[in-house]
């Protein structure tokens, strides 16, 4: 059944038609299209429904059947990201990010590197990221490093300092879409069925995942409980992330992250040496990149 969806899923959200379109009367193709549309979310909807109730994440011995189930979601999540139910799909595969069976929690993690590599207008790798963020917070940092490593395929480009001209543009242009809703709105729809880009959306989206990235790394380096196991294994992933993507964030956080690194370095102690070392290494990177300006002695 998978195989047959990832063949005749389309490469863009359906619209249901509403109730005052569904009173018009329309030609025998566009009624035919309309029922085929809707006969094809409903079973994929149902679909995914079984897949979930398959997967008992409950059980102590996953059986097979119940390990495909959550590999299947995971490989939807990959080739119909862009179809409806993403929501859906991405809740379900970043909830097992960090599950026991290895299969399952490489899948998942898989299928959320492809989303947040391949995603060329930034909104599914946005809603994605902030997903994985939340669950990381949520499990008190009770996750394999694995899961925390999926942000390092995020191809972030766009500097926190050019996002926030973006949002100022972009908002600018919503209120000009505001006066023509119905033109807004086609316009949406044909840039999702050409897989046009964006690049204001891009930038919004980009500025919002890097924020959602970087507070999960600052939380994490923050942590009370250093000496926990989870939070040892987190940090190394924590700190090479930063060193990724510290030449996009602006003056402020770098001050914010130049004073964690200096109070993380005051409990050298209670810390791998590897994560001590990766913390200085991580803290020359900043001052060689948004760092430079600020006349500190290394």
């Amino acid at each position: 059944i998978l195989a047959i969806f990832k063949d005749i899923l389309p490469s863009y959200r359906i619209r249901v038609p509403t109730v005052q379109e569904m009173a018009v009367k329309v030609s025998k193709e566009t009624k035919k299209l309309w029922d085929y549309e809707r006969a094809l979310l409903h079973h994929y909807q149902v679909f995914l429904k079984l897949l979930e109730k398959t997967f008992d994440d409950k059980s102590s011995t996953l059986g097979t059947v119940s390990v495909t189930a959550m590999i299947s979601m995971a490989e939807l999540l990959k080739s119909a990201y862009h179809f409806n139910f993403r929501s859906y799909l991405i809740t379900a595969v970043v909830r097992q990010m960090n599950a026991k069976k290895a299969s399952v929690r490489d899948a998942c993690c898989e299928a959320v590197q492809y989303v947040f590599a391949n995603d060329a207008q930034g909104e599914v790798a946005l809603e994605t990221a902030r997903q994985v963020a939340k669950v990381i917070k949520d499990r008190g940092f009770q996750v394999q490093a694995q899961a925390l490593k999926t942000f390092l395929s995020l191809p972030l480009r766009v500097h926190a300092d050019e996002a926030e001209a973006a949002k100022l543009a972009a908002s600018a242009n919503a209120k000009k879409r505001k006066r023509d809703k119905e033109t807004a709105q086609i316009e949406s729809e044909l840039r999702e069925g050409q897989s046009t880009v964006d690049k204001l959306i891009l930038a919004r989206c980009q500025s919002d995942t890097l924020q959602a990235v970087i507070l999960t790394y600052f939380r994490i380096l923050k942590a009370d409980n250093l000496k926990s196991s989870h939070i040892k294994e987190l940090l190394p992933a924590a700190l090479e992330g930063l060193a990724k993507y510290v030449h996009l964030i602006n003056i402020d956080t770098v001050m914010d992250l130049l004073a964690v690194f200096k109070d993380l370095l005051k409990r050298v102690d209670t810390i791998p040496l590897d994560s001590a070392l990766n913390c200085i290494l991580t803290a020359f990177t900043t001052l060689q990149g948004p760092g430079r300006e600020l006349k500190i002695d290394p």
